[in-house]
């Protein structure tokens, strides 16, 4: 089935975690890679960690398991992987400029006359 989500919308929900039931918190930052298009992960703020604060723990996209109209279920063990990395596909469209000419020594007041 297919579902088109904005991300207004989506940093709305409540994230809750299918593996344990907790809260998890609130959608605060989505991760994609560019130029392919593809979401490789949200941010996720609100969950109580050392001394009562706050921290933002990253979910990847494939530990999502359902976006309703309330909340996002994801089942999320709770090893945090980094954020992946997004490899190039293509090389640099635009090559490095060229170097600046080398400075032209100075000309003597002798050679004007």
């Amino acid at each position: 089935m297919y579902m088109e989500v904005t991300y207004s919308s989506l940093k709305q929900k409540d994230v809750i975690n299918l593996s344990d039931g907790k809260h998890m918190g609130k959608v605060c930052d989505l991760t994609f890679c560019f130029p392919e298009n593809r979401v490789t992960g949200f941010t996720v703020t609100g969950c109580k960690g050392f001394k009562f604060t706050r921290q933002e723990l990253f979910i990847p996209i494939k530990c999502v398991t359902k976006i309703g109209e309330d909340a996002v279920l994801i089942n999320f063990g709770g090893e945090q992987p980094p954020p992946p990395k997004c490899p190039p596909k293509h090389p640099p469209e635009f090559a490095p400029p060229p170097p600046p000419p080398p400075p032209q020594p100075r000309r003597s007041f002798d050679e004007y006359e």
